[in-house]
C-alpha cells in the first residue's frame, strides 16, 4: 500500500512537472512567433505614453528626445563572452511629450573601479534612438539585500525605476541599435531555451513512465 501511494505521488509529480515544461515551451514558442512577425513590420515612432506594452513589445521603434543624464543607471552582473559587466540604462525624454522611455544603451565591462560603474559619456541635446522594444527580465536574482547602490542596480524593474525617479515611463525598454559609442549591443533572443523545455518535459515523462513500469513489474511478481 505504501509503495503504491509513493508510486502514485511520484508519477503525479513528474507528470505535472512535464506538463509545466510543455507549457513553458509553448509560451516561448508564442513569444518567438510574435517576435518574428513584428520584426517584419515597419519601425514605430514613439510619441508619448501608452497604457500597456502589448502594442510595442518586440517592435522596432524610434524615438527623438533628450537624455536625462542624472538618471542613468548600471545594471550589474551582466555576462558577455565570459566577462562580467553592466547594462547601461538611461531614460530618454520624448520630444513633445511628458513621457520618457528607458533605453538600454549597451553593455560595458567592469573595470578597476568595481563595484562602482565605469564612466560612460552622454550626448547633449536632441538625439534620435532606434532599437527593439522589450521588457526587462521578469525573474530576479537579488545577490544582496542592498539591491541599489547609488547608480548601480542588481536588477532593472520599470515599476521600481518609476517609483524612484517619478518619471512618466513607457512600459518597455528599448535596446539601442546601434548602441552608444564604446558600448556593446544588447540583443533580445526570445526563442532561447524552447528546445530545452521540450527536453526537460521528455525527461519528466520518461521518469513517470519508468516509475509506472516498475510498479507494474513489482506487483506482478508479488502475485501468487
Amino acid at each position: 500500500m505504501v509503495t503504491t501511494l509513493a508510486a502514485v505521488a511520484f508519477i503525479a509529480l513528474t507528470v505535472s512537472l512535464g506538463l509545466w515544461q510543455v507549457g513553458r515551451g509553448e509560451e516561448k514558442a508564442v513569444r518567438q512567433s510574435l517576435f518574428d512577425s513584428r520584426l517584419r513590420e515597419a519601425p514605430l515612432r514613439l510619441t508619448g505614453g501608452v497604457p500597456t506594452a502589448d502594442a510595442l513589445l518586440y517592435r522596432r521603434v524610434a524615438a527623438r528626445g533628450e537624455w536625462i543624464p542624472e538618471r542613468q543607471i548600471f545594471v550589474d552582473n551582466q555576462i558577455r563572452d565570459g566577462r562580467a559587466g553592466f547594462h547601461v540604462v538611461m531614460p530618454l525624454k520624448i520630444e513633445g511629450s511628458p513621457a520618457a522611455v528607458l533605453v538600454n544603451r549597451g553593455w560595458i565591462a567592469r573595470d578597476a573601479r568595481y563595484p562602482e560603474a565605469p564612466p560612460v559619456s552622454v550626448p547633449r541635446g536632441p538625439v534620435e534612438v532606434h532599437g527593439l522594444a522589450t521588457r526587462p527580465p521578469a525573474r530576479f536574482l537579488e545577490l544582496s539585500p542592498q539591491v541599489i547602490s547609488g547608480n548601480v542596480w542588481q536588477n532593472l524593474s520599470i515599476e521600481r525605476y518609476r517609483e524612484r525617479s517619478g518619471l512618466d515611463l513607457l512600459p518597455v525598454v528599448v535596446l539601442a541599435d546601434p548602441p552608444a559609442e564604446g558600448l556593446a549591443a544588447v540583443r533580445e533572443t526570445p526563442d532561447a531555451g524552447i528546445a530545452k523545455h521540450h527536453e526537460y518535459a521528455l525527461t519528466w515523462f520518461s521518469l513517470a513512465l519508468t516509475a509506472l513500469v516498475l510498479w507494474i513489474v513489482l506487483n506482478l511478481r508479488r502475485q501468487p
